[in-house]
């Protein structure tokens, strides 16, 4: 058991990453809609970089499940599965030692783009997921256009699964040494 303060600041790091992200994602949202109009865009960086705003009332890219079953209920699921995930990150969270804090950090990234997203869709389920950053080398060459709640979903995808080899290469190297090295007891 983890003395009581280490535990204060474990669950205060959570919270302020969920809390500072989800507000940036929000008011990043709210700004873009209330500036532009959906399928308007500014280049920020020719036609690489653009805001533009569009509503995702979909899945990851867009995908629409209702497009091979009409009668899926999207909004439904979608309410269900994110909270499914964010309870399920919580639980996690609550499992990883103190001192990972690259692998808190993952987590943490991730519970604010769910809220996130999660938010949007409760907020104006007819609209969906309001998206609006687009990248790409053309104007018809360009990445699913995303949000800040996807980059701290990917970002932090990217760390778990970081943290997820670095461990895998800790434990391949402490049991080689270990079948090099036998204990005393064994060697005659």
């Amino acid at each position: 058991m983890i003395p009581k303060k280490q535990a204060a600041a474990k669950w205060g790091f959570l919270a302020g990453i969920t809390l500072a992200g989800f507000f940036a994602d929000w008011l990043s949202k709210s700004f873009v809609e209330n500036t532009l109009q959906p399928g308007q865009s500014i280049n920020i960086i020719g036609h690489y970089l653009q805001i533009v705003l569009v509503y995702n009332k979909g899945m990851l890219f867009g995908f629409d499940p209702r497009t091979i079953y009409p009668g899926f209920p999207l909004h439904l699921f979608f309410f269900v599965f994110s909270t499914i995930a964010i309870i399920v990150l919580i639980v996690y969270y609550h499992n990883i030692r103190h001192d990972d804090f690259i692998m808190r950090l993952g987590v943490a990234l991730i519970l604010p783009g769910a809220v996130g997203n999660l938010w949007d869709r409760v907020i104006h389920p007819e609209k969906g997921v309001v998206d609006f950053i687009k990248m790409g080398v053309s104007e018809t060459i360009y990445w699913p256009i995303y949000n800040f709640a996807d980059i701290y979903v990917t970002i932090g995808v990217g760390i778990i699964l970081f943290c997820f080899i670095r461990d895998e290469w800790k434990n391949r190297n402490a049991s080689s040494q270990t079948s090099a090295h036998p204990p005393d007891a064994l060697v005659q």
